[in-house]
């Protein structure tokens, strides 16, 4: 509200011929309205963030409402295509790596698969993911969390990682009611990270043994400190936030150019090596204890920068924040000779607060419809498609953290014959004759509550020559998170908070908040993160895959699964051609490109009743399939520039 205030005085004292009043007046007018708004403001107790004079938040280039602060990289180029390179398609004997970065595959693949003998996926996750997070640290590192799901020849070994970050212990769903804005910048946005503790409990529990916790970290520590050249999707990143940057530019020093006035252009060195002195006191440690030990200097920096940013994370919620594991959620599809050679797989997939169960949901009702090969983008199993969409929306307003192992009620109901088997109903009564009509109106796919619009923004894919496979997710949030960095860690902390809930703020459509995704005390906020990995009879990895990108993730998981074995589609235009989304709410279809798509589809899909809506390019899959005999990988090259590794 303050800075409402000062914002809509700062507009009109720079526009005040609007007010159609003399100068004098003008300036009067508004000095008492600074008056009366701060006075106001003062009587709801606004959180200091917004008034922190460290913090001047009417610098950003964001609008006050914080909707300008998401995961949309304007400046750079999106799009599919319908000739995808096949230079793109990476095919290796012994081991894959599909992600964002070209550069951090590599250093995996040579650091880490194939250097130590025996070393194994999860061994390599730490690594990718501390280097993802290192270059790509507007969109991941180690100042959030996310899942992570291991599968082995031995089903017994099958593994579900939640790192998810943690409200606060002085959180509450009623903690953003006078300032909802504060969930997406400053302190107050932060919650408890976990990505450290998750890499860790992956390299633990299932590791090889091989490696040390110093050799995987290591690497990462030495690329930060030499530095690398900026790539055209940081670039772009820098470019789009670059007034900020500059606004704080002794925080993030490290960003700037050499004269101070802007920040660094791709092609250019960068290095983070404060980042990287911080990480090495991890890897010599062998261990991430001092991340979230009270005693420890990389703790308590962290408490004080996020404190002095008005947040409210303290020493004990870092020291008592743990990730969670137990069994993978699965599912049986493809049953039967009539599907082969893709057939009796079985999905693994994340639990906890992702929205691994609202996947499993979808597949199963799309299970009950025949397909074959060449059905992409034609009317009927299109149509079937789309529909599963909007019933994995609906199951989705009934996902939330939960506490134990044990599955709530709620969320049995909708991986449930009863849930599927009437949600493929209605889809095959609203297909009859040759006439495909979607439901009239989103009621009637009953969505129990309004859900925020998650995100997730960087996803890899691993397998090694062993059988095992990491598909993991891993975010800070929007792009540059919070917008809080500790210049002492070179930690960028997550805005994760935005990801609850807010109390008493019903949508236009009159649908209140999910009462299952409020802020509680030590509570995991809902995400679209879906890792898969779908695995044959035998337990071998068939496809590895997960994608970024808010909530058309779970969406973009699902249509690249039905391509693969609905379809009968390569990886390669699994991942290039164009997609769909449908979320429910708003109530109309996202389509990545019209013109790829073509009149015809165009024509079909409005005349099931759908609302279209051309959408540039928000989800970002990188996956790996079995392919005769051999690896093949694919990153979306198209929609983030990325690049897979082999050997």
């Amino acid at each position: 509200m303050r800075f409402l205030a000062r914002s809509t005085i700062l507009h009109m004292t720079k526009n005040r011929d609007c007010l159609n009043l003399s100068y004098r007046n003008s300036v009067y007018f508004v000095t008492l309205l600074l008056f009366a708004l701060l006075q106001f403001t003062e009587s709801y107790r606004i959180p200091k963030s917004f008034a922190s004079s460290r913090y001047p938040f009417n610098v950003y280039e964001v609008s006050a409402d914080g909707s300008d602060h998401d995961i949309s990289i304007d400046p750079l180029l999106r799009q599919p295509t319908l000739t995808p390179d096949p230079r793109l398609l990476k095919i290796g004997a012994h081991a894959a790596i599909s992600s964002d970065l070209e550069v951090c595959s590599n250093l995996t693949m040579s650091k880490v698969l194939q250097k130590f003998p025996g070393a194994n996926a999860a061994d390599a996750a730490v690594t990718q993911a501390l280097c993802i997070g290192m270059i790509n640290f507007f969109n991941s590192g180690v100042g959030g969390g996310g899942y992570a799901v291991f599968s082995s020849r031995n089903e017994d070994a099958n593994l579900f990682v939640d790192f998810r970050e943690k409200a606060p212990a002085g959180s509450h769903k009623r903690m953003f009611n006078d300032c909802p804005e504060c969930s997406k910048i400053g302190g107050l946005a932060i919650a408890v990270p976990g990505e450290l503790m998750g890499l860790y409990h992956l390299y633990k529990e299932r590791g090889s043994g091989k490696v040390s916790w110093y050799d995987l970290v290591e690497p990462v520590a030495s690329l930060g400190n030499e530095g690398w050249k900026i790539g055209e999707v940081l670039g772009a990143c820098l470019k789009l936030y670059e007034s900020h940057l500059i606004s704080f530019s002794n925080e993030w020093s490290f960003v700037m150019n050499s004269t101070g006035n802007g920040v660094k252009k791709t092609g250019e060195l960068i290095r983070r090596e404060k980042f990287s002195n911080m990480l090495m006191e991890l890897a010599r440690n062998g261990s991430v204890a001092p991340f979230y030990d009270p005693q420890h200097w990389i703790a308590q920096s962290i408490v004080k920068t996020i404190q002095d940013y008005d947040g409210i994370m303290t020493a004990d919620d870092l020291a008592s924040y743990r990730a969670e594991s137990g069994k993978p959620l699965s599912l049986k599809i493809r049953a039967g000779f009539r599907h082969a050679p893709d057939n009796d797989l079985t999905v693994l997939t994340s639990s906890g607060s992702s929205s691994g169960a609202a996947l499993i949901s979808a597949l199963s009702i799309l299970d009950k419809f025949e397909s074959k090969q060449g059905d992409d983008y034609i009317s009927k199993p299109t149509f079937e498609l789309i529909e599963a969409m909007k019933w994995m929306a609906s199951a989705r307003s009934r996902l939330g953290d939960f506490d134990g192992y044990e599955l709530p009620a709620h969320i049995k109901e909708i991986i449930s014959q009863n849930w599927t088997d009437a949600a493929a109903e209605h889809i095959a009564m609203n297909s009859q004759d040759g006439k495909l009509q979607t439901l009239s109106n989103w009621t009637l796919y009953h969505p129990a509550y309004e859900i925020n619009d998650p995100h997730g923004t960087a996803h890899f894919s691993i397998v090694d020559e062993f059988g095992n496979a990491v598909s993991l997710t891993t975010t800070i949030n929007l792009l540059f998170g919070s917008m809080v960095h500790d210049p002492e860690t070179g930690i960028i902390f997550n805005n994760e908070m935005d990801d609850f809930s807010q109390h008493d703020r019903s949508n236009s459509f009159a649908l209140a908040p999910s009462i299952y995704n409020y802020p509680e005390p030590g509570k995991r906020p809902l995400s679209s993160a879906v890792p898969v990995i779908v695995v044959n009879e035998l337990g071998l990895p068939d496809l590895v895959v997960g994608a970024s990108g808010g909530s058309t993730i779970s969406t973009s998981v699902l249509q690249a699964i039905v391509r693969s074995y609905w379809y009968k589609m390569p990886l390669l235009e699994t991942i290039a051609y164009p997609r769909v989304h449908h979320q429910l709410l708003p109530n109309h279809v996202e389509v990545e490109s019209f013109a790829m798509l073509g009149k015809d589809t165009i024509a079909a899909l409005k005349s099931m009743g759908h609302q279209l809506k051309e959408q540039v390019p928000r989800s970002v899959i990188n996956a790996i399939r079995f392919c005769d005999g051999s690896w093949c990988a694919v990153s979306d090259y198209w929609r983030k520039r990325g690049v897979s590794s082999v050997y």
